[in-house]
C-alpha cells in the first residue's frame, strides 16, 4: 500500500502569545517536559503507513526547527520547508503555505495535514483506518458540545452518513456543534485541487476557506474522533493543554 506524505504547518508567529512566542515558534513551546511538536513528530514516526514528513515554517525561526530536527530526529524522514517569510505581514497563509510546499515538492500523493499548534489524544491509524474505509477526504471533527462555544471555531453541518454538507467560520448561528480541528487526510487529487484553488484566487490565510470551497465539489467525510483536542492559540489553552498532557 502506498505511503502517505504529511505536512505538519508550523508557519505562524503567534502574536496573541506575546511575549512568550517573540522569539520562539509556539511549536516549540514545552508541553509535559517536551516541545509541543515533538507531540506530534514521533506517533508518526512510528508508522508503516507513513512516509515522507515536510514541517513548514517560517524563515524567522528556520534555525530553532532544524536544531530540533538535529538533535532529536537524525536521521528520521523529516524535511523542513521555509516559507520565504520573516514577519507577520509577509505571512503566506495556510493554504498559501501549503499551495508552496505542493509546488515546490511537487506533491501529488494521498497527503495528511496536521496543523503543528494542534493536540489530540487519538492514535493515527485510526484515522487513516476511516480515510480508506470512506474512500473520501476526511476532516476530523470534535463535538464542543454547546453552541455558544461552537461559534468560537470553524463548524460543519452533516448528513446522515457524516458527509458535509456546510463549513461556516465562527458562525452566529451553528449549524451543530462540530467544529473543524486542523486535521485532514486528503487524496492526491485533492492536493492538486489546493493549487487549483489559489490560482483561481481562492484567499490563502485559512484552511476553512478551502474546505468550503472542496465541500462544494466532492464529498468530505466528518471523522469524529475519541479523546481531548487542544487547539493552542492563546496563552491559557496553552496552560491548560501542558497540565493536562503533564497530568497523564
Amino acid at each position: 500500500m502506498r505511503r502517505l506524505d504529511v505536512i505538519i504547518l508550523a508557519g505562524g508567529f503567534a502574536k496573541r502569545m506575546w511575549p512568550l512566542t517573540k522569539d520562539r515558534p509556539k511549536h516549540l513551546l514545552d508541553i509535559a517536559g517536551r516541545p509541543m511538536l515533538c507531540h506530534t513528530i514521533e506517533p508518526l514516526l512510528e508508522l508503516d503507513e507513513i512516509g515522507r514528513i515536510f514541517i513548514s515554517t517560517n524563515r524567522a525561526f528556520e534555525e530553532q526547527f532544524r536544531d530540533l530536527i538535529t538533535a532529536r530526529y537524525p536521521d528520521a524522514d523529516l524535511e523542513l520547508m521555509i516559507e520565504p517569510t520573516l514577519e507577520e505581514g509577509q505571512k503566506l497563509g495556510s493554504v498559501g503555505g501549503l499551495g508552496y510546499l505542493i509546488r515546490e515538492r511537487q506533491l501529488s500523493n494521498d497527503t495528511m495535514i496536521i496543523g503543528g499548534d494542534n493536540l489530540f489524544e487519538f492514535s493515527h491509524l485510526d484515522a487513516l483506518k476511516a480515510f480508506r474505509e470512506q474512500g473520501k477526504d476526511i476532516v476530523a471533527v470534535y463535538d464542543v458540545q454547546d453552541r455558544e462555544k461552537a461559534s468560537l471555531y470553524g463548524i460543519v453541518g452533516i448528513d446522515d452518513e457524516n458527509v458535509i454538507q456546510r463549513f461556516v467560520e465562527k458562525p452566529a448561528d451553528p449549524p451543530s456543534t462540530l467544529a473543524a480541528t486542523a486535521y485532514y487526510i486528503f487524496t492526491g487529487e485533492t492536493i492538486g485541487m489546493i493549487v487549483r484553488y489559489l490560482d483561481e484566487g481562492g484567499k490563502p490565510d485559512a484552511l476553512g476557506h478551502f474546505i468550503t470551497y472542496l465541500v462544494e465539489r466532492r464529498p468530505v467525510y466528518a471523522w469524529s474522533f475519541p479523546g481531548r483536542w487542544f487547539d493552542v492559540g492563546s496563552l491559557d489553552s496553552y496552560k491548560e493543554a501542558d497540565s493536562y498532557f503533564g497530568s497523564l
